[in-house]
């Protein structure tokens, strides 16, 4: 491997930093900043990368078809949401909650922890937080954490969550045959990214108290979630999310009837909005009980909506995924319409080659995450015209709504993946991972999870990142002598980490919160505490081969 100056190495990485000044410390708006991240990957890419303007427009095109893989999530995604919002599903999700419990903590946990990774265990691309921050913001969340907070919870299932499809790539593009090794490395770091994540989330609420109160149930459920998932990876790879999430909401729930956790339990903490309550409180000028605030939420409505048709549109959305991905039979049928586009060989000055395919960025149309959450919707929006809960009023008013939000953040996504698709496709993200390999030598171990998380922060996906980096990180393997298995598990968890960075997710989430804007907040928030969890992922990969 032919060694780089520093200079070429900064070239490199400039237009990544780029993006994240804009975002984090200049408050730019995402779809501004990507737009300009897009000129400066461009620069790099023909100044650094040696691409021709050819293999530039090319990437180009590639990036807006990649983008439209996410856009047909997301549109009928926020659609979903805003149909939710005026049937008063979110209200009610809060009220079934509180009957449940009176624990606080334990009701923001069932949603961005057990429900959002249960969300990523079935769809995945973005999902999860486009529908667990408007619950918690029902339940009290500030719309920024909500965000935050679902981002932290689901980050573990970002390898065998969406039916395993980050999982495959790492296995594919690295073609390595250590894949029992794997498994098992793979499974021990995203178990304690799931705990980790539980760990953070409570300790954003309420620190050490909060903690103490919370500790044994983080415990069972941390165990079915993450244990579970490293237990069913060696059966099957494409449940081994799906089935212990779904375990995990039973278990919570269980735990729950048999009484514990369901006392009055809260603390003054930042997480949440409190002045709701106290404005109720000052009407009826005395201290009110949980359930006498839930009496006050349900007579506000002039129509509430029945617990069971709250959660109509999550039971639907499992089932749906349930039989157009895992019934065999029909899953075969519906895999064969396939939506993509060609393209040649190229190759880079610097003699980066992407192959020639018939098949770029392919969309299975029928058996597209945007295809599940498009029947979703048509079935749940006849079934709340028909119960009264919507009319036609309300669904124009949806419709506006949901186009003021998705056009800037198609716009947004657009310009990111397209970004993304430069810096691919003219090697960069080659280029900054040769120059990572350069600097640690036989300690390049300690940085696998950082390249890892890098790569998922630039595409916002646990996959692509192990797409664009697994055969070089079984490369790097070989050529340092250390075990494979531990690098490419180390790959896969340092992109489940990433995913909570991802630009494009962010966006998606902050556009159901309502704080759109926002983004750049999110992103200097997280950025420590993923830098930290690939630290410790990296300690524990190095002291293991070492």
């Amino acid at each position: 491997m032919k060694k780089m100056s520093i200079w070429t190495w900064l070239g490199a990485v400039f237009p990544i930093l780029f993006l994240f000044l804009m975002m984090s410390v200049f408050h730019m708006k995402t779809e501004r900043a990507a737009f300009l991240g897009i000129i400066c990957a461009m620069i790099s890419a023909i100044l650094i990368g040696k691409s021709t303007p050819q293999i530039v427009t090319m990437d180009l095109e590639k990036g807006a078809f990649s983008a439209l893989n996410i856009l047909i999530v997301i549109w009928p995604a926020v659609f979903l949401y805003e149909m939710m919002e005026f049937a008063g599903v979110f209200q009610s999700i809060k009220q079934m909650l509180q009957k449940k419990t009176q624990d606080e903590l334990v009701m923001v946990l069932l949603i961005c922890w057990l429900f959002s990774s249960f969300l990523q265990g079935i769809t995945g691309f973005g999902v999860p937080v486009a529908v667990c921050a408007p619950i918690l913001i029902a339940l009290g969340v500030q719309p920024l954490w909500s965000v935050i907070i679902t981002l932290l919870g689901h980050a573990w299932a970002n390898t065998y969550g969406t039916f395993a499809l980050a999982w495959d790539a790492l296995i594919t593009q690295s073609e390595t045959q250590k894949i029992f090794e794997t498994k098992w490395l793979a499974g021990l770091l995203l178990l304690g990214v799931n705990f980790a994540g539980a760990l953070l989330i409570s300790w954003l609420y309420g620190k050490g108290k909060a903690l103490r109160h919370i500790l044994p149930f983080l415990l069972i459920i941390s165990l079915v979630q993450g244990g579970g998932q490293l237990i069913v990876s060696f059966t099957n790879s494409a449940i081994a999310a799906f089935i212990p999430t779904t375990l995990a909401l039973v278990v919570g729930w269980l735990i729950l009837s048999a009484g514990f956790y369901t006392k009055p339990w809260k603390m003054d903490s930042k997480l949440m909005v409190r002045r709701e309550n106290e404005e109720i409180e000052k009407q009826l000028n005395k201290t009110i009980t949980t359930e006498q605030l839930v009496e006050v939420k349900e007579n506000s409505f002039n129509k509430p909506i029945t617990n069971g048709q709250a959660i109509f549109p999550f039971i639907i959305l499992a089932a749906i995924s349930v039989i157009v991905l895992l019934i065999k039979p029909i899953h075969e049928v519906m895999n064969q319409t396939i939506f993509a586009l060609s393209f040649p060989q190229i190759e880079t000055g610097r003699g980066f080659i992407v192959e020639a395919t018939d098949s770029y960025g392919a969309i299975h149309i029928f058996t597209h995450a945007g295809f599940v959450l498009l029947l979703t919707v048509i079935v749940t929006l006849f079934l709340y015209l028909q119960k009264g809960y919507l009319d036609k009023q309300k669904i124009k008013s949806i419709i506006t709504a949901t186009l003021k939000k998705i056009i800037p953040t198609s716009l947004g996504i657009l310009f990111l993946i397209v970004m993304s698709q430069v810096l691919k496709g003219s090697g960069i993200m080659q280029l900054i991972a040769q120059g990572v390999t350069q600097l640690t030598g036989k300690y390049y171990s300690f940085a696998v999870p950082f390249l890892g998380l890098l790569g998922a922060f630039v595409t916002s996906s646990n996959t692509s990142s192990n797409i664009l980096l697994g055969s070089f990180q079984k490369t790097a393997a070989d050529m340092i002598s250390v075990n494979e298995a531990a690098i490419l598990a180390a790959q896969t968890a340092g992109g489940a980490i990433g995913t909570v960075v991802g630009p494009s997710t962010i966006l998606l989430g902050t556009t159901t919160a309502g704080c759109e804007g926002k983004e750049g907040e999110v992103l200097r928030f997280m950025l420590p505490i993923v830098l930290v969890e690939a630290a410790i992922t990296g300690i524990m990969i190095t002291v293991l081969i070492h």
